[in-house]
């Protein structure tokens, strides 16, 4: 084949299939599926082909390794968190924080919430403080409870925050809000303790949001896979899922 004839049938035959398919694929499923095709190209080349995709906007970049059908990313609204932010960083200005809120899902889920929980996770060594300065702010807080305080007296208030301490190699923050990558998977896990809706809806949450706007994929295993998600085979899960998320 020719160079010509190998980027048409990169596009017609591997990569616009692959979109119809998935809204999230691999470097490695465009290379699975040309060998399926018995058709045989330079790793240069390929990298070389795919560049070209990514920069004609036929396909878009989502992380190390991963492609994308959704041409527009993912931005959270950060409106739920912006008054907790104002007031930690008046009171404690260096505190180095992440913050999110479930409320930031609420256009995702299958049953609106009415109340919400806003997730604030800071170094362990500062949590009693940021507690203090918050309830002096009117704010219901917890501080990384354990799980019997959660089930004898965690209630969901007005403005109830849950502080944490930070997550190790957690996606880094934006201005002290959670990146979409962090939200999802904080969700899924908090979710687990907090009970804020059954574990099969919170994982169609995800899956919605997730097939709504672009997210780094890449970024999102990989933090699942740093929080020990529960029985999370990414690719699997993701997968299963992906039906339901398109609708």
């Amino acid at each position: 084949m020719s160079k010509k004839v190998y980027k048409k049938f990169l596009l017609k035959e591997i990569i616009e299939k692959l979109k119809q398919t998935h809204k999230y694929f691999s470097y490695e499923e465009i290379k699975s599926c040309l060998k399926k095709e018995d058709i045989s190209i330079t790793l240069s080349s390929l990298k070389s082909y795919v560049f070209e995709l990514v920069k004609n906007k036929l396909i878009f970049d989502a992380g190390k390794g991963w492609y994308s059908s959704i041409e527009k990313p993912f931005e959270p609204n950060i409106k739920p968190v912006q008054k907790i932010m104002k007031v930690i960083k008046g009171k404690l200005p260096l505190l180095p924080f992440s913050c999110w809120s479930t409320e930031q899902l609420n256009s995702f889920t299958h049953h609106l919430l009415s109340k919400f929980i806003i997730f604030v996770y800071t170094d362990s060594d500062y949590i009693s403080n940021t507690a203090e300065t918050l309830r002096n702010s009117g704010y219901n807080v917890y501080e990384n409870p354990n799980k019997a305080e959660i089930e004898k007296s965690f209630r969901i208030t007005e403005k109830t925050v849950v502080l944490l301490p930070s997550i190790k190699k957690q996606p880094q923050a934006n201005n002290n809000c959670a990146p979409i990558e962090k939200i999802l998977i904080d969700f899924l896990m908090e979710n687990r303790h907090y009970k804020i809706m059954e574990n099969s809806e919170a994982e169609a949450v995800v899956v919605n949001a997730v097939n709504s706007d672009r997210i780094n994929i890449s970024r999102f295993f990989s933090y699942a896979k740093e929080r020990k998600f529960p029985a999370f085979s990414p690719t699997n899960y993701f997968r299963l899922n992906e039906k339901g998320g398109n609708g």
